[in-house]
């Protein structure tokens, strides 16, 4: 099966480096370089075209509800999964408006992300095959 191309969008150094290191671990993923700043996702997205994106919301600058709202204006964008540490109601409409295919907070990443492996890739057998890795 092909292996999904991921990019992590975070300003913090140490929380996308964890992510990365724990979607390296699973062979069903291709980790992309990281962006650490909107301007920056933005002009990757356009070069590396991922499958599948996760974007901090709380950035400098471009914020990950733009980047989210600019990406999914593209055609043939990657699915996105919008990441915070302040999970709010407020932010989760947010990530809805701005065109985001999940939500999953920081705090829950290795958690939740089966869940949303499940509801992001469910028709394509990819689900299987991670379950079958207990991460």
């Amino acid at each position: 099966m092909k292996r999904i191309r991921v990019m992590v969008v975070d300003d913090s150094l140490q929380f996308a480096s964890a992510v990365r290191q724990f979607l390296a671990s699973n062979g069903n993923f291709e980790v992309l370089a990281s962006a650490n700043s909107g301007g920056e996702a933005l002009a990757r997205a356009s070069s590396d075209r991922p499958d599948l994106m996760f974007i901090d919301i709380n950035m400098p600058g471009v914020n990950g509800l733009a980047v989210t709202s600019l990406i999914k204006g593209q055609e043939a964008a990657p699915k996105i999964v919008m990441m915070t540490l302040e999970d709010s109601d407020e932010h989760r409409i947010g990530a809805i408006a701005a065109g985001a295919d999940a939500f999953l907070p920081k705090d829950d990443f290795a958690q939740g992300f089966h869940a949303v492996l499940d509801l992001l890739f469910a028709q394509s057998g990819f689900n299987e095959e991670s379950r079958a890795w207990d991460g």
